[in-house]
C-alpha cells in the first residue's frame, strides 16, 4: 500500500477534497482580479500595496482555517508537522539556490527569445517602482506574512487537497503520476494568480511553484518551502532597494 504522506488530508474523499480545492481558488481568484484595491499594487501607493497584501492574505488563511479545521490532522494535511530546524534551514536554502537557477535561466531564454531587453525591462518598472518603495523595516515582516500564507494556500491545502483529489491505485508508480499531476496543477494555479506581473511574472512565479511544490512533496513539509520562499522574497525585495535610484 502506498504512504499517504504530508501534505495530504487523508480522511477527505476525493470529491470532497476537489470542491474544497476549487472553492478556494475561486476565492482567491475573485479576489485577486475582481477588485482594484487588490491587483498587485501596481498602480497604488506603498500603503496600498502593504494593505491589500494583509487583507489579502488574512482572508486566505481563515478560509484554508475553515476548510481545515476537521482534518483528522490540520497540522499534518498542511505540512506543517514539527520538522527539525537544523534540516529545515538547509533544505530552505537549497529550494532558494533552485529555485533562483530555474528561473535565471528561463528569464534568460525568455529575453533571448523575445528580444528588445529594454523594452521588457520598460514593461515592469512600474510594478517593480513600487515594491522598491517598500520602507526597509517592512521588508522581513511583510515577506515572512507571504511566504506562510501563499506556502500555506498553495502547497500545503491546494497541493494536498489535489493529491488527494486524484485516486489511484495502490503501487508507487501511479502515486508518483499523481503527486506529478498535483505539484504542475498548483504550480500553474499558483502562477495565475500573478499575471498582474505580466508573461515573464507569470511564468517565474509558475517555475517557482513548480520547484516549492517538488520540495514540497519530496521533504513531506511545508516549512522549507516557507523558508525558501521568505529568502526569495526578501533577496528580491533588498535588490530592489539597491536598484532603486536606476528605477
Amino acid at each position: 500500500m502506498v504512504e499517504m504522506t504530508p501534505p495530504f488530508p487523508s480522511n477527505l474523499a476525493p470529491s470532497t477534497a476537489r470542491r474544497q480545492a476549487l472553492a478556494l481558488l475561486v476565492l482567491f481568484y475573485s479576489v485577486v482580479y475582481g477588485s482594484s484595491l487588490l491587483f498587485g499594487g501596481r498602480n497604488h501607493g506603498v500603503a496600498t500595496l502593504i494593505l491589500s497584501t494583509l487583507v489579502l492574505g488574512t482572508l486566505m488563511l481563515l478560509a484554508t482555517a475553515l476548510f481545515a479545521r476537521r482534518d483528522a490532522s490540520w497540522r499534518e494535511s498542511l505540512g506543517l508537522g514539527r520538522r527539525s530546524v537544523r534540516s529545515t534551514v538547509a533544505w530552505s536554502l537549497l529550494g532558494f539556490v533552485a529555485t533562483y537557477a530555474v528561473n535565471v535561466v528561463l528569464s534568460s531564454v525568455y529575453v533571448v527569445l523575445r528580444g528588445n531587453l529594454e523594452a521588457q525591462v520598460a514593461g515592469r518598472l512600474s510594478w517593480l517602482g513600487s515594491l522598491a518603495q517598500l520602507p526597509l523595516a517592512t521588508i522581513l515582516p511583510l515577506t515572512a506574512f507571504v511566504a506562510c500564507w501563499e506556502e500555506t494556500v498553495f502547497r500545503g491545502f491546494l497541493l494536498g487537497r489535489l493529491r488527494a483529489s486524484i485516486p489511484v491505485q495502490d503501487t508507487r508508480g501511479a502515486a508518483l503520476r499523481r503527486d506529478a499531476l498535483a505539484v504542475v496543477l498548483s504550480a500553474l494555479f499558483f502562477g495565475a494568480g500573478h499575471g498582474y506581473q505580466g508573461l515573464l511574472g507569470l511564468m517565474q512565479t509558475t517555475a517557482a511553484g513548480l520547484a516549492l511544490g517538488v520540495l514540497a512533496v519530496w521533504r513531506k513539509s511545508l516549512w522549507p518551502c516557507i523558508g525558501a520562499h521568505l529568502a526569495i522574497d526578501s533577496f528580491g525585495l533588498l535588490v530592489l532597494k539597491a536598484l532603486k535610484p536606476f528605477l
